[in-house]
């Protein structure tokens, strides 16, 4: 790897191969001093699917919860052509404000998207990302697995070697996620087993377990010169209401916008004090606001943990 790219590796104790980042991704509310509220962007797309935004605005430091935008004006451009109008959806779930999405448009890999956001009382805001090409999972294996049970929960400790067709002489950004999928089941009054939908649920890792809202994530630049990346994880069951299924491997090849946004979020969990924590500065590529707005591309493959023990 580069050597510029070097000062950013805070966990690489814990995993093997290319530059890597673990953090949590989880919102993040903007609280800023400043004499003039702005505008606040949040968006990642992915091809085929609506692009949605969340619109928020800054507020000074201990004043009131900033209210909802839902009266901006938000046009999406495919390169220089106005792509659609988006509208805004009330949130059903009810907490997190709403969303404008577009309609019709999906996006497709390749190409620049502007949005441009204007609102009354606010600067106009306009962030420009794309879509990069998808580049594939090409192997999953288990190196390390070990379990154990206590107090009603089993806990598989495992290496898991993730494999990817990394091409060379370019720069490409991953978000790599694992996740457990688990069964929940019941038992009926004759003892039958019933089966429910199955799940995706998160993972952890030693030095960090994490809850059920928050998403382990491990953001790599190209590969290491090993070919792969060994990520040191565990994973928590029920055994009286939960079935072991797979592990899913999910990775994201991320605009350079997704890769540095993420970066800057992400808290050390590797267990290991340095010391004074530096303050967090969150990256932008919002225009006269603040936030991000990130294309990405996502491919998942799976295996059975418990074939390996």
């Amino acid at each position: 790897m580069p050597a510029r790219f070097l000062t950013v590796i805070r966990v690489a104790a814990a995993l093997v191969g290319g530059l890597v980042l673990l953090s949590c991704e989880e919102p993040v509310e903007l609280t800023i001093e400043q004499t003039k509220s702005r505008l606040v962007i949040n968006s990642n797309f992915l091809p085929g699917e609506p692009v949605s935004l969340r619109i928020s605005a800054t507020r000074p430091v201990g004043g009131p919860v900033a209210a909802a935008i839902t009266d901006a004006v938000v046009t999406l451009y495919e390169g220089d052509e106005l792509a659609e109008e988006l509208d805004y959806h009330t949130d059903e779930s009810g907490g997190l404000g709403g969303h404008y999405r577009t309609k019709h448009f999906r996006p497709q890999v390749g190409q620049r998207y502007t949005v441009h956001v204007r609102a009354p009382g606010y600067d106009p805001v306009t962030a420009v990302s794309s879509i990069p090409e998808p580049v594939q999972l090409t192997g999953l294996q288990i190196v390390t697995l070990s379990s154990a049970v206590a107090d009603n929960k089993l806990t598989y400790d495992f290496t898991l070697l993730v494999e990817y067709a990394d091409p060379d002489h370019e720069v490409n950004y991953y978000d790599l996620r694992v996740y457990q999928r688990v069964t929940p089941y019941k038992l009926s009054d004759d003892g039958d087993t019933i089966r429910m939908s199955p799940y995706l649920k998160t993972v952890s890792t030693p030095a960090y377990e994490a809850g059920q809202a928050e998403t382990i994530s491990v953001l790599l630049q190209d590969r290491g010169p090993r070919g792969g990346v060994q990520v040191h994880l565990r994973s928590y069951l029920d055994p009286r209401q939960e079935l072991l299924g797979e592990i899913v491997a999910e990775l994201r090849t991320v605009s350079p916008e997704y890769y540095y946004f993420q970066r800057s979020l992400g808290p050390d969990l590797s267990g290991v004090s340095g010391g004074l924590q530096e303050p967090i500065i969150l990256f932008n590529n919002v225009s006269s606001g603040l936030g991000i707005f990130a294309g990405y591309t996502s491919v998942q493959l799976a295996l059975q943990l418990v074939a390996s023990l």
